[in-house]
């Protein structure tokens, strides 16, 4: 059995969306979107993981007595 040419399918190709100025300025300002809204999503995580109690100078906190003092336990060798 030989196939011909008259035996293959015609090939119909794709059409290709043409690429407009309307087309590519709604892409841009969904892609812009998108990332300002991941990045704020970024920011407000990174912002609500900073422990407040841990926030600012400890030395001032431990001279208040907001931190209580070290005790040193003497260890027998």
């Amino acid at each position: 059995m030989t196939i011909g040419v008259e035996d293959a399918s015609t090939v119909q190709g794709a059409p290709v969306q043409q690429v407009t100025l309307g087309w590519f300025l709604r892409r841009s300002l969904l892609g812009l979107v998108i990332l300002a809204v991941a990045m704020g999503g970024l920011a407000w995580l990174t912002y609500a993981s900073i422990d407040p109690d841990l926030d600012g100078d400890l030395s001032t906190k431990a001279r208040h007595g907001a931190l209580p003092a070290a005790r040193v336990v003497p260890v027998d060798l």
